[in-house]
């Protein structure tokens, strides 16, 4: 497996089992039951097979960098389109950012995948992914030759505890959506991470 990808992975990890100590003042087992950590270990398999489908992309190459925004931005405006007013009140788009990247680097703008709708619920499962994929992209940033542009990979100052934000709110609104709130938006969140690797696949195969 590619290092950015398993530094990414343990990254995700971290802050998991960060939030749960901290929160909790216990053990990490002691969170293990709340939505948001039970999300992660339902779409556990979707989300290892998508870093796998992102492997190949050396992001330390030039041109399998220019790959790799392209593939996310192919994906990304049907997610963040579908979830747009909906899910968290605080969650903002990134598609500007790896649109500026991209031109930063002459590539153009890829035809994105037609734009799906989610449901209310259905916006936190996509909100869980998007937001969750910005702690291993402050690892995988530093992995880019010095002077590349990487406004959608850099991390905000704000984004730990942004991260634990969306948690805490996602955790408070599966409280009140009922039995199956969280098969709603684990539904969800399985199809946002098939959505990365279907768009990871599609270029991998040219990738020199």
């Amino acid at each position: 497996m590619d290092n950015g990808v398993a530094i990414a992975r343990q990254t995700h990890a971290a802050n998991e089992v960060g939030s749960a100590q901290v929160n909790s003042g216990h053990a990490p087992t002691a969170r293990l039951t709340t939505p948001r950590f039970a999300l992660r270990e339902r779409s556990r398999q979707e989300h290892e097979a998508t870093e796998a489908a992102f492997a190949p992309f050396d992001i330390s190459r030039p041109d399998h960098y220019r790959a790799f925004l392209t593939a996310h931005a192919t994906a990304l405006p049907r997610l963040e389109l579908a979830v747009t007013g909906r899910g968290w009140s605080s969650w903002q788009p990134r598609y500007p950012f790896i649109a500026d990247d991209l031109a930063a680097l002459d590539a153009p703008l890829p035809v994105p995948m037609i734009a799906s709708d989610a449901s209310p619920v259905a916006a936190w499962g996509v909100q869980y992914v998007l937001e969750g994929s910005k702690l291993g992209g402050r690892m995988l940033s530093a992995r880019l030759p010095h002077g590349s542009p990487c406004r959608y990979l850099a991390a905000a100052a704000d984004m730990s505890a942004r991260w634990q934000e969306f948690c805490a709110a996602l955790d408070a609104e599966a409280a009140l959506g009922g039995p199956g709130w969280l098969d709603e938006a684990t539904e969800a969140a399985i199809e946002t991470f098939q959505t990365f690797r279907r768009a990871a696949d599609a270029l991998a195969g040219d990738l020199p």
